[in-house]
Formats: C-alpha cells, structure tokens, sequence
C-alpha cells in the first residue's frame, strides 16, 4: 500500500467503485472525463455534459481532501478485474493500489459542480422511490417515437407522490410517501428513470430531494446527483381512461393467476371469462389450444380477451397476495389492484376479437 505523504487516501470495495463507473457508461456521457473527489469519510465521481450531469459518492474509509480529473474509460479498465479492496491516493500523481499491483496515472486539478436547482417539489426516501419505480418502470414505452410516453411521470400531490408509466397498452401508477413541498409534474425519459434505480441500489438509503424549474429536474441526495434538461412534452391526461362503475369486481389469489398466466405466455393473445367459481383463461398454442382454472370470488360476469404479457407484468409488480380485477367491459381496461387498496392500479387493454 502506498506509503508517501500524499494529499489524500481513499480505502473502498472495488467492486463498488466498478459499479459505479459503470453507471457512467450508462448515461452514456459524450465524455470520458470525470472529476473524482476524496473527501473525509467518501469518495465521489462527477461527470457532465451539456446539461446532463450525475454525482455518484460511496462511503469510504479516507482522509485528507483532494479533486482530480479521471479517465473514465481508463479507470473502468484497471478495475475491471479488481475484487478486493482498493487504495487511490493523490501526491502528484494518481496511485491505485489493487490486489494485483500499482497503477500510477497523471495528476491533473478539476472541480465540477452540477447546477443547482432552488425549487424543491417533494422530499421522500429512497427506498420508497425505488419500489415505486420498480413497480411503472415496465410499463413505460421503450421508443423515444413515443416521446410523451417514453419515461415516468412523476406527480407531487399533497397526499404524497406519484409515479406513473404506460406504452399506450397498459398503465401502471404507484402513490408513495412524501414532504410535497409544492404541486408539480416532471417527465423523466426511460434511460434516466432506470439509471436512477440503478444508482438507488448502489448507494445507501437516503432521503431523496426532487427539484424542478422551467427547464431542470434535479434529483439528488446525500450520496448522488442527477441532473438534466426538463423534457419540452407533456405525459398525457392518464386520469381520463382510468375506468369506473365495473360490471364485475373480482377477487382471486395473484400467485395462482400469476401461475396461470406464465403457462399462457406462448400465446399471443388469451381469454378471461368467469363461469360460477373459477376464471378460464383459454388460447392458442402452435395448434394446440389450452384452458386453465383459477379460483375466483365477487360479483360480475367478465369475458374479454388480453396479451397474457401484460397480464404478467401486472400481476408480478402487485405484492399483495389477492388481487381485485375490476371489469367494465370487453373492450374497456381491465383494472388489477392490489387487495389493500387504491395505492396502486394497473390497466390492460383488450385486444378486440375479430
């Protein structure tokens, strides 16, 4: 390990740091630049560019102060085969001590920080912001074509905030705790709603603060930053299709019709109709066709025809062991909740028989 007077030291998992290197490969930054910053008790890499910028910081065992530029590229490199602790110190050089040796790179002087954003919207903690983003994330368009669906909505309402998602085939909305400071609606695109999940799992439980103007969003916490321009659409009035006065509200186990549907998924379409106490989903395989049974409680009749993918990816983001299918008609949404309540609501459209 390194034994000169140096200016800083930072002592961490490897593996950690290669993580969060790797976080940077998937902003995708047109940069291989990045300032890496030791400080008392943490290590942080912050990288820009344009008006897109992330800060990730990782505890670590350090002590004295110092900011530097990296290559990104580089540093990925050298840890690419790293698994135990590392040492990074700073004495007019950059010194990397890994398990496998010393890598001694150029030192260079850098400060980067990510613009500010006044305007707090909500405050919530980062483990309840993960699971909801788990919960709409597949729900989202995947094709930027679809601009005004490619990402999540977030919503701060005074009970809280809201995330919601949809493809134009199915929605998904999940309310989760929050301080709202003040209403407000921001867009964030697909690519930075799944890295912000990524940087959740990485850094340790926080409280989140989200910040918005007219034309930056900010989300950002003690040990991350994620900054970037305001997308300029608007996610559609979602409230409008939300569906209401069900002919049928239907009761079964999500496990048994999760189980159900998964047998299903090598149809392109399946039914759902209820006959006495079971629901039939039946379809197609190859040229075979199937009928599976699940037990069902509550009122209505319901048949209606749907992508059992859909259906999976519903029923696998509800926890609750009961699920309430809420049917209007055959070619209205079909509503899947949780059992606890309104916290949650998952939409699938029919697809129309011909």
């Amino acid at each position: 390990m390194t034994t000169n007077i140096a200016s800083s030291i930072a002592r961490i998992q490897g593996t950690q740091l290669k993580k969060a290197v790797a976080l940077f490969s998937k902003l995708k930054l047109n940069t291989a630049e990045a300032v890496l910053s030791v400080r008392q008790g943490s290590l942080s890499i912050t990288a820009m560019y344009g008006a897109t910028g992330l800060r990730v910081t990782l505890p670590s065992d350090s002590i004295g102060k110092d900011d530097c530029e990296i290559d990104l590229q580089g540093l990925k490199d050298i840890l690419g085969g790293v698994k135990g602790i590392i040492e990074i110190a700073t004495n007019g050089s950059v010194i990397i001590n890994t398990d496998s040796g010393e890598i001694v790179l150029p030192f260079t002087p850098g400060k980067l920080a990510l613009p500010n954003v006044k305007q707090e919207t909500a405050s919530v903690y980062s483990e309840d912001l993960q699971k909801a983003l788990r919960k709409v994330l597949p729900f989202s368009a995947t094709s930027e074509n679809k601009r005004n669906l490619y990402g999540v909505l977030v919503e701060v309402q005074e009970t809280g905030l809201r995330a919601v998602a949809s493809d134009g085939f199915r929605l998904a909305y999940a309310d989760i705790s929050a301080k709202g400071v003040r209403e407000e609606s921001v867009m964030i695109p697909l690519v930075l709603a799944r890295l912000l999940q990524d940087v959740i799992r990485l850094v340790p439980a926080c409280e989140v603060s989200v910040r918005a103007d007219k034309s930056v969003l900010k989300i950002h916490s003690e040990y991350f930053e994620l900054v970037f321009p305001r997308p300029d659409f608007e996610f559609p009035d979602y409230r409008r299709i939300l569906p209401g006065d069900f002919r049928a509200t239907l009761e079964v186990s999500r496990e048994e019709l999760l189980e159900a549907v998964n047998r299903s998924l090598g149809a392109d379409k399946v039914r759902l109709t209820r006959d006495g106490e079971v629901i039939c989903i039946s379809g197609k395989i190859g040229e075979g066709n199937f009928t599976h049974k699940v037990s069902v409680a509550g009122e209505g009749e319901m048949k209606a025809t749907y992508n059992p993918k859909f259906l999976k990816d519903a029923l696998t983001a509800i926890d609750s062991e009961l699920v309430t299918m809420g049917f209007v008609e055959a070619n209205s949404p079909l509503q899947l909740t949780p059992e606890e309540g309104e916290t949650e609501k998952y939409l699938v459209m029919p697809i129309r028989d011909i």
